[in-house]
């Protein structure tokens, strides 16, 4: 399985402070059945894009080799979370934010709100040939209430990535709730663990997946965990059910189907 979302370079952002830290939740990983893993730190500031670049891209290179030299079979590609800021739009420089060197990147919504602004980045986004992966939308308070502010951003070509600890109620019931909806909903496409520690955010895996297993049916199980995120690292198109929206019924209960 790959890791969509990782904060496991050491000394990079709120993620793994040590090169010890990031070897332990690497061993977590491959425990958990993970083969490779999208190093994504926070990409915040916009004006020195070319620093925050090669920074991340030596400490992945050191952890790779720190990984090989113990004989741990795990992959470590590059990329970034990138926050929505419309500052990025004017910095340039995006195609270096990417997934792997591909043309996907991975974006993150302000907790609170979907903003004003969300629907020209990601069109400005796509417009220069990337196709938006939205981090953890689940966690976001608007899509939270209102499931349904998701659709016409995945109507509109962009893909999302679930938190493996929403799936397991880490963030709580209404989270959990709300990542159920999206992935039942063909508005959640792959799975991140978006690891910060070794600890309680470590990149743990294989409950989310069996959690996964009785909301879904194995073809999709397997197109979430087996077959979209490896595209998406190799560059290649991604095929996607048709997003569905959501109804509440008049007693306020969701309808899963």
């Amino acid at each position: 399985m790959i890791d969509l979302h990782s904060h496991i370079l050491p000394e990079v952002d709120d993620g793994a402070g040590s090169i010890g830290e990031a070897l332990s939740m690497a061993n977590i990983a491959v425990k958990e059945g993970i083969d490779a893993v999208v190093a994504t730190p926070h990409c915040l500031k916009a004006n020195d894009i070319d620093g925050f670049v090669q920074g991340v891209e030596r400490q992945r290179q050191q952890l790779q080799l720190a990984l090989d030299a113990k004989g741990m079979d795990l992959d470590v590609f590059y990329g970034t979370e990138l926050l929505m800021d419309p500052i990025f739009l004017r910095a340039g420089g995006l195609d270096r934010l990417t997934i792997n060197g591909t043309h996907y990147i991975l974006v993150e919504l302000p907790m609170g709100d979907v903003p004003f602004f969300a629907d020209d980045f990601v069109y400005k986004l796509q417009l220069a040939g990337l196709i938006p992966v939205i981090a953890h939308p689940e966690r976001n308070l608007r899509i939270i209430n209102d499931p349904n502010k998701l659709y016409r951003f995945v109507d509109r070509g962009c893909l999302c990535q679930i938190n493996t600890g929403s799936i397991t109620g880490l963030y709580g019931k209404q989270v959990q709730k709300c990542a159920r909806i999206l992935l039942t909903h063909g508005m959640g496409h792959v799975l991140g663990t978006d690891t910060h520690s070794d600890g309680l955010r470590g990149p743990y895996m294989k409950e989310a997946v069996e959690t996964l297993k009785k909301w879904l049916d194995p073809i999709q199980v397997n197109k979430i965990i087996g077959i979209t995120p490896y595209d998406i690292v190799q560059g290649n198109a991604v095929e996607v059910e048709p997003p569905r929206k959501y109804k509440r019924s008049i007693w306020g209960l969701w309808f899963f189907g």
